[in-house]
C-alpha cells in the first residue's frame, strides 16, 4: 500500500524540481563561498544578518558595494546588476526627484488564511517567480505572510505531506509581517527593514494603502530603495558643494573688493594725516604769529598809555603857562596905571609895562594854543588805545579759535590714524579669509573631482 509521501500531489513534485534546478544554474553562477551557504542544511545559519548588509542599508555616505555582502540566493541577482545602474549627477535636490514606492512594489498572489499549503503551493507554481505569498481578509487587508522557499521547505520534508500540505497555511505562516504604508518616506521604510530579526530579516515587505494592500517589497528592492536614495543624497551634496562654490567665489570677490576698497582708504587716510598735520603746523605758526601781534599792541597800548600822561602833563604846563601870563597881564596893567600916576616920570616905566601886557598877552595865546593842541594830541591818542584795545580783544578772540582750530586737527589726526589702524586690520583680516575661501574652494572642486571619479 503507497504511503502518504508516495501521494504526494505532483505540483509538489514539479516544484521542487523546479526548485532544484534554478538552484542548480545559480550555482554556477555565485562564488564558492555563496555555494557553501547554499549548500549547508541548516538555512537559518545561512540567513544571519551580517554588519556589512545593515551597513550598506543604512548608509548615507558612501556607494552600495554589494559584492562583498553574503545574501541569500533570492537577492544575489543585484550582484549581477550593480554597476548596471549609471549614476548621473543631477543639480536637482531629493525633494525635486521624489522617490516613488510605486516603483518598486511587486504584485504578489494572495490567499484567504484558510488556504492550505498545498493550495498556496500551487498558486506559486503559476509559471511566475512569485517570493511569497500574502494572507488577506476580505478586506484586502493583509493578517500573514507566507515566503516561497519557507514553504517549499515545508513541504519537501519527508513527513511533510502527512504535517502541513493538508493544514492551513496560517498556522505556518508569519502573522506579524512587517507592514509599511505606500506614502511613508523611504528612508523610514528602510529602517523598518533593519529593525526585523534575523529570522525574517529577508522576508518581504507588506505595502499598503490605506490599510489595504498593494503589493511587497523583497530585500532587492529594498536594497534597490536604498542605492536611489543613497544617489538621490549624493546628488544633492553635489548641488550644495557646487552651490557652495559659488557662495565661495561670490565671497571670495566681494571679499577681494573689500580689501582693496579697504588699501585704498588706507592710501587715502594717509593723505589725509598728511594734510592735517600740514594744516595743524599752519596754524600753530598762526596760534604764534598772533602771540606775538597781541605782545606788540600790548607794548603799543602802553605806550599810548604814557603818551596820555605826558599829554595830560603837557596840558597841564599849559594851563600853569596861561595863568602866569595873566597875572603877568594883570601886574603889566597895574604898572602901567602908577605910571600913568608917575606923569612924566613914570612915561618910560609905562612903555616897559605895555611891552610885558603885549608879552603876556602873547604867552596866554600861545598857552592856548597849546592847550589845544595838546586836547586833540589827547583825544586821537584816547581813539588809538580805544582801537588798540579793541585790536587786542579781537586777535585773544581769533587765538582762541586757532587754538580750537590746532586742537581739532589733532583729533582728526587720532581719529583718522584710528580709522586708518582698523582699515588695515579689515584689510589684513580680509587677506586671510580670501586664503581661507580660496583654500574651501580648492577643497571643493577636488571634493567633486573625487565623486566623479567614483
Amino acid at each position: 500500500m503507497p504511503t502518504l509521501f508516495e501521494e504526494r500531489p505532483k505540483v509538489l513534485e514539479d516544484a521542487r524540481q523546479d526548485k532544484e534546478q534554478k538552484v542548480n544554474v545559480q550555482k554556477e553562477n555565485q562564488q564558492n563561498e555563496l555555494q557553501q551557504n547554499h549548500n549547508e542544511p541548516n538555512r537559518n545559519e545561512h540567513k544571519r544578518v551580517t554588519p556589512e548588509v545593515k551597513a550598506v542599508l543604512h548608509s548615507e555616505e558612501k556607494p552600495l558595494v554589494l559584492s562583498e555582502i553574503k545574501m541569500e540566493q533570492q537577492i544575489a541577482p543585484l550582484l549581477q546588476h550593480e554597476n548596471e545602474v549609471p549614476f548621473e549627477v543631477s543639480r536637482q535636490s531629493v525633494e525635486e526627484n521624489k522617490i516613488s514606492i510605486y516603483e518598486y512594489c511587486r504584485q504578489v498572489p494572495t490567499a484567504q488564511e484558510s488556504t492550505t499549503c498545498g493550495e498556496a503551493a500551487t498558486m506559486l507554481n503559476d509559471g511566475q517567480e512569485h517570493p511569497c505569498i500574502v494572507l488577506c481578509d476580505e478586506q484586502m487587508k493583509p493578517t500573514g505572510l507566507m515566503m516561497r522557499e519557507n514553504l517549499y521547505r515545508l513541504l519537501n520534508g519527508r513527513f511533510a505531506a502527512d504535517l502541513f500540505y493538508r493544514k492551513p497555511i496560517i498556522n505556518t505562516a508569519n502573522t506579524s509581517p512587517v507592514i509599511v504604508d505606500i506614502h511613508m518616506e523611504p528612508a523610514a521604510i528602510i529602517d523598518a527593514a533593519l529593525r526585523r530579526d534575523e529570522e525574517h530579516f529577508y522576508d518581504c515587505l507588506l505595502v499598503t494603502e490605506h490599510g489595504r494592500l498593494l503589493g511587497v517589497l523583497t530585500m532587492r528592492d529594498v536594497m534597490l530603495l536604498s542605492r536611489k536614495l543613497q544617489q538621490a543624497a549624493s546628488a544633492d551634496r553635489i548641488r550644495t558643494v557646487m552651490e557652495s562654490g559659488r557662495e565661495i567665489a561670490r565671497i571670495h570677490e566681494a571679499v577681494t573688493k573689500l580689501v582693496q576698497a579697504a588699501n585704498q582708504t588706507v592710501q587715502e587716510a594717509g593723505q589725509i594725516i598728511a594734510l592735517s598735520n600740514e594744516g595743524e603746523g599752519r596754524l600753530r605758526q598762526v596760534e604764534t604769529s598772533y602771540s606775538q601781534v597781541h605782545e606788540h599792541m600790548g607794548m603799543q597800548g602802553n605806550h599810548a598809555s604814557q603818551m596820555l600822561e605826558s599829554i595830560e602833563a603837557s596840558a597841564g604846563m599849559a594851563r600853569s603857562i596861561r595863568t602866569l601870563a595873566d597875572q603877568s597881564g594883570l601886574l603889566a596893567l597895574n604898572a602901567s596905571i602908577e605910571a600913568a600916576h608917575a606923569g612924566e616920570y613914570g612915561r618910560g616905566f609905562q612903555i616897559v609895562a605895555g611891552e610885558i601886557r603885549a608879552l603876556a598877552k602873547q604867552t596866554r595865546e600861545v598857552a592856548e594854543k597849546m592847550s589845544s593842541l595838546l586836547m586833540g594830541i589827547e583825544s586821537l591818542t584816547e581813539q588809538t588805545v580805544s582801537l588798540i584795545q579793541a585790536n587786542g580783544a579781537e586777535i585773544d578772540g581769533s587765538a582762541v579759535y586757532v587754538q580750537e582750530g590746532a586742537a581739532a586737527f589733532g583729533k582728526l589726526n587720532a581719529a583718522v590714524h584710528a580709522l586708518s589702524c582698523i582699515v588695515e586690520n579689515i584689510a589684513n583680516e580680509g587677506g586671510q579669509a580670501g586664503q581661507v575661501a580660496e583654500h574651501i574652494q580648492t577643497k571643493l572642486k577636488s571634493m567633486l573631482a573625487d565623486h566623479a571619479e567614483l
